[in-house]
């Protein structure tokens, strides 16, 4: 177990394996680095894997909210990252929230990340709930009495469920996520201190197409929130991306992912 200080909170980390082609796992909202340790089973002699808990999640935490997370400040920490641990190139797995943190540290790096594995990533297009933390801030007032009183929020999308306007399974994920105080208040906190990140998806698709630097982007075929077809303004415009569909939702994509790459198919992350 390894932990990164730096000015604006604390990261930790947990490596697996040891050599120099190095991974860095980011995990999506609301989740811990555990969460990701279906990707250990894929770790090669000659690989390490840091599985990170993001800021506000797990065991790493952030200083100070008022303090938002910005590309400068996130530039910062992945170079502290590279200092403290001894590397200066890697690979990328970031799902749903950490599929977002996988393309912005790609944008501010591109010459450093050696391949991409984006599961179902944030930040490209997404259901408009899931996407709410990249609403302005003038925004975060309302999304706060929602988080502390949500009794009358939860009523409205039961009855926009109810005539068929949402889906079971986005109001499943909300209610997962908002179930209990301390849970609404990471989501608050994680609007507000992420929020403010928004990614150059032009220059991303710019870099990759012209660095050719690998992209496997995995979606669930039954995936309500991050679905490929949304993902296709950004899939399509990168010749090389290799995309692959599953047959499960959003909260299944990590382990059939994980399968389908320990088939053969990719056994070679």
């Amino acid at each position: 177990m390894s932990t990164l200080e730096t000015p604006w909170g604390r990261l930790f980390f947990e490596q697996m394996g040891d050599g120099p082609e190095v991974f860095l796992v980011f995990h999506g909202f609301g989740q811990t680095h555990l969460d990701m340790m279906p990707f250990a089973s894929l770790i090669q002699p000659g690989q390490r894997f840091l599985f990170f808990d993001m800021f506000l999640h797990g065991k790493s935490s952030w200083h100070d909210s008022s303090v938002l997370l910005t590309k400068v400040i996130w530039s910062k920490i992945v170079h502290e990252i590279l200092s403290q641990e001894g590397f200066t190139d890697f690979h990328i797995v970031g799902y749903s929230m950490g599929g977002k943190f996988s393309l912005l540290t790609y944008e501010l790096f591109p010459e450093k990340v050696k391949s991409l594995i984006l599961l179902a990533p944030d930040g490209i297009k997404t259901g408009i709930f899931y996407n709410l933390n990249s609403y302005p801030s003038y925004f975060h007032p309302f999304f706060k009495r929602v988080v502390f009183k949500p009794q009358r929020f939860f009523g409205i999308m039961e009855g926009l469920h109810s005539v068929g306007i949402l889906e079971t399974s986005l109001i499943k994920f909300v209610k997962t996520q908002m179930q209990t105080r301390s849970k609404r208040a990471q989501v608050y906190l994680t609007w507000k201190v992420f929020g403010d990140i928004q990614l150059s998806l032009g220059s991303i698709i710019q870099l990759a197409r012209k660095v050719k630097t690998p992209i496997t982007l995995f979606t669930g075929k039954f995936d309500k929130m991050v679905t490929a077809e949304n993902l296709k303004p950004f899939s399509t415009k990168i010749p090389h991306l290799k995309s692959v569909s599953l047959p499960v939702g959003h909260g299944k994509l990590i382990e059939a992912a994980v399968e389908y790459l320990n088939q053969g198919l990719g056994k070679r992350v």
